[in-house]
């Protein structure tokens, strides 16, 4: 059976990275669900779609956020080894359902070395946006 192009067969594991470098980026930078199914007229359900992995990112979707955010689309793609952009579908599936059990219990160490690692990559504008942020947040 021929495979239709564009077709969406569920979740891979880069795509899933992905979704969850925007998410990352998207909650540092205190921007809404509904902020970026504005700017991309869609609507915010497909948001939670897109990071929930039932749907993919469009490479026009990369090219405005890596604008808006400030960042080089290389970064949505950082931290993904060779060894699993090379697995097979059957692979990968595997390791996105163990994911998905183990994503429930986060050590905070991984979210903070995640959240360094991000941090350590923004530009010094970024950097002080993020930090006003904090200010405000510690400020409540």
């Amino acid at each position: 059976m021929k495979r239709r192009l564009g077709r969406f067969d569920g979740p891979n594991v880069i795509d899933a990275h992905v979704a969850e470098r925007i998410k990352m980026l998207r909650k540092v930078l205190s921007i809404k669900q509904r902020q970026l199914a504005d700017l991309f007229e869609i609507s915010p359900q497909q948001i939670q779609k897109f990071e929930a992995g039932r749907d993919r990112y469009k490479a026009g979707h990369l090219h405005l956020l890596s604008q808006m955010f400030g960042v080089e689309i290389d970064f949505f793609f950082a931290g993904i080894p060779d060894e699993i952009a090379n697995m097979s579908r059957s692979e990968r599936e595997k390791i996105i359902s163990t994911v998905n059990q183990k994503s429930e219990v986060s050590s905070s160490s991984a979210i903070e070395a995640g959240f360094i690692d991000t941090i350590a990559r923004l530009s010094e504008q970024q950097l002080l946006m993020v930090n006003e942020r904090l200010s405000r947040l510690t400020d409540e």
